[in-house]
């Protein structure tokens, strides 16, 4: 059975994804089997495909490699990288034509008839999602030259690093919210529910670079748009729900 399920969870990536063939998502997963990813939950085959045309919209030319398979009994562990191109706006951003590599892993659990039942994965899509929001490389280039210059004195008036500038944005952003959420005086609750010192979570909001898997822990906590945390557009919460009402 533990060989089956390897060769059967190397399948699912080499055909579901690399060939891009819907009827072998179907084939190769039970009718009602859930799926816990970092974009959300889904159940069957239709929801996962739906997820990941989505993606694909998003990466054409997206492709992954298999680098290690470990099976034991009716479950098995794939690592896998997947390397694509941002060339469509699916994800809620425009194309910016960046290439990215996205590590992650992900933990299968197979029925007696070859079939998956039930699917996890783990990769950090909150620093995918704030790479894009970045856009073009172009603009990060330009911050790179800026920082390999001699610093100068900053006078007064002198405007601010755009790099500044947008972590201040994301900061002042993030307080909105969790005023909006927990209250005034709610940040102690934040860091409590993010498992940080809360220290850490005021710097945060006074515009210390967030980390990216913060911001999307931050995000689900609340229920806030992540794309609206990162850049300002679209709506402040999820799909219109109200503060507070994220997982």
């Amino acid at each position: 059975m533990s060989s089956r399920n390897r060769q059967t969870s190397r399948q699912w990536f080499e055909e579901v994804w690399n060939a891009r063939n819907d009827e072998a998502a179907g084939a190769m997963m039970t009718p009602d089997a859930p799926g816990h990813s970092e974009a959300g939950e889904m159940v069957g085959s239709d929801e996962f495909l739906a997820f990941r045309n989505r993606f694909l919209d998003a990466f054409p030319d997206l492709e992954f490699e298999v680098e290690s398979v470990v099976a034991e009994g009716d479950e098995a562990a794939v690592r896998w990288v997947a390397r694509g191109t941002h060339g469509g706006d699916s994800l809620g951003f425009p194309p910016c034509n960046k290439a990215v590599c996205i590590r992650g892993m992900s933990w299968l659990r197979f029925a007696e008839d070859g079939r998956m039942t039930e699917g996890w994965d783990s990769w950090n899509m909150g620093a995918l999602m704030q790479h894009l929001a970045e856009g073009p490389d172009a603009a990060e280039d330009a911050e790179d030259d800026e920082r390999r210059r001699p610093p100068r004195p900053i006078r007064p008036g002198d405007p601010l690093p755009p790099n500044v500038v947008r972590r201040q944005a994301i900061a002042d952003r993030i307080r909105e919210v969790r005023e909006e959420v927990f209250g005034g005086h709610g940040g102690p609750t934040v860091a409590r529910r993010l498992n940080l010192p809360v220290r850490t979570w005021y710097n945060y909001e006074t515009g210390v670079s967030v980390p990216a898997e913060v911001l999307h822990d931050f995000a689900e906590l609340t229920g806030a748009n992540l794309r609206w945390l990162l850049t300002g557009e679209g709506p402040r919460y999820q799909d219109g729900r109200e503060p507070g009402t994220g997982s």
